[in-house]
């Protein structure tokens, strides 16, 4: 599935599947190729800048797993932990709703 700039999604932490799930918010999208150096090859990879958005998600894993995250704060996520996209709630309610004449 392909993201866009501003899209929510739930994202999972590359530390593990004990530690709870996230939303962001999609910011930029950043993508590095691979690049030779002296002595190793450096490999490429892909993700996007992103912003933290609900406190209570901030909350858990400040206080139960020592990671310093509060609502507003910038993050990295990688393409592969990207779980999916949430649903945009006012475009689910502008599709529902016939606009007014």
């Amino acid at each position: 599935m392909k993201y866009k700039k501003n899209d929510i999604v739930l994202v999972k932490s590359r530390a593990g599947d004990t530690i709870p799930h996230i939303h962001v918010k999609l910011l930029e999208r950043v993508v590095v190729k691979p690049q030779k150096g002296n002595k190793m090859d450096w490999p490429g990879y892909s993700g996007w800048d992103a912003e933290v958005l609900y406190e209570e998600e901030a909350v858990v894993l400040r206080k139960e797993w020592s990671i310093p995250l509060r609502v507003g704060d910038m993050t990295w996520v990688y393409d592969d932990s990207i779980i999916k996209k949430e649903k945009d709630e006012f475009q689910s309610k502008a599709q529902e709703e016939p606009p007014a004449p």
